[in-house]
């Protein structure tokens, strides 16, 4: 047992009676520095106390930006100095199984950025350690922190709309320069696939309550992607309940904005200018030619979700979305993946919790 085990836990129950999440972010990433690390800050029951990055002069510089007391080039390194609770593994795709796993022995309680792995064995793998271990893992489809993606589910929960019957959701955006490398570079963790899909996926799953259940798809590489990786990809979604849905997910559209539709028997809801990291967009119903617009209060997606990870860790509640969430929303993406590859329809395979490992 290392000296860091011996004393994490211990340290750890102390804060917790004190309704105190101490965070340390894992990867000093553009994300973590535009977002998560100051949502974490804002929540009154967290504290970000370090940061870990494998390059010592990036870890140095964000935690000074950002005022972060403890900087460490590794996990192991830090528990040896710094108690913590939970850690934000926002690293490259690649890395996201590893820091997990780590992190977990540890005891620490995970919020892993998406998507949570890169093959499906990685995901389940993840989710069973971090549920063995007893520790909350939750995926950061911050989506799910919206006021106006809330507001949507509770429309189609209540039956506002009647019976859903089909829906479309288009996360199209224009990728910034500076992160135009990995990610439209490299084929095994990057790609709009592994971006966007995801979110889209997870975005559907959550409004509608409802399951993927077979996919077909077609994707490009149309301006920024490089050898093979996809800038943009479209599918045909079938769920459970027998509706149909279209998404639409790209990195090279500047001037294309973001909608997410519902349509159902007593009604339509639109969703516009609402799948960004700012809370932002409007939500509107539809019945006939009247369009009423929804009051919805906006707030910090990414504070709801930290608040919603911290009340899992301290009172046992449900993250925004668990790492079973994660799970399903790569299942799909993988699908997506696979249908546009090889240009066939793909069933959506289905994991409850502990379910047997896939083969890959």
């Amino acid at each position: 047992m290392t000296e860091a085990s011996k004393v994490m836990p211990t340290a750890s129950r102390a804060r917790r009676d004190a309704g105190k999440v101490r965070w340390a972010i894992v990867g000093a990433s553009q994300i973590a520095r535009s977002w998560v690390a100051k949502a974490i800050q804002s929540v009154p029951d967290a504290e970000l106390v370090a940061v870990v990055s494998r390059s010592a002069d990036r870890g140095r510089a964000f935690a000074d930006d950002l005022g972060i007391p403890v900087s460490a080039t590794s996990l192991k390194s830090l528990l040896a100095e710094t108690a913590i609770d939970a850690v934000y593994v926002s690293t490259n795709n690649d890395r996201h199984r590893d820091d997990t796993l780590e992190a977990a022995a540890a005891g620490l309680h995970v919020l892993c950025e998406k998507p949570l792995g890169l093959t499906l064995y990685d995901a389940v793998e993840m989710a069973r350690t971090c549920d063995r271990a007893g520790v909350v893992l939750a995926t950061n489809h911050h989506m799910r922190g919206a006021a106006t993606h809330r507001a949507i589910r509770d429309l189609v929960l209540t039956g506002q709309i009647g019976r859903p019957l089909a829906a479309r959701v288009m996360y199209c955006e224009y990728l910034p320069k500076e992160l135009q490398t990995w990610r439209t570079k490299d084929k095994t963790q990057g790609g709009v696939i592994y971006d966007l899909t995801v979110h889209n996926v997870d975005v559907l799953r959550f409004v509608l309550a409802d399951e993927p259940v077979e996919v077909m798809s077609m994707k490009a590489s149309s301006l920024i992607g490089e050898n093979g990786v996809e800038d943009q990809v479209q599918s045909i979604v079938n769920f459970a309940s027998g509706l149909i849905a279209y998404m639409h997910e790209g990195q090279v559209f500047a001037h294309h904005e973001t909608a997410l539709e519902i349509h159902g028997t007593e009604g339509s809801i639109y969703g516009r200018g609402i799948l960004d990291e700012a809370p932002s967009g409007r939500v509107y119903v539809r019945r006939g030619t009247e369009m009423t617009e929804i009051p919805v209060e906006p707030a910090n997606l990414y504070a709801t979700t930290i608040a919603r990870f911290n009340a899992a860790v301290l009172h046992g509640d449900r993250p925004a979305a668990t790492g079973w969430d994660g799970v399903a929303s790569l299942a799909t993406a993988l699908a997506v993946r696979r249908s546009a590859q090889e240009g066939v329809r793909v069933s959506v395979p289905r994991f409850e919790k502990n379910p047997p490992v896939p083969v890959a």
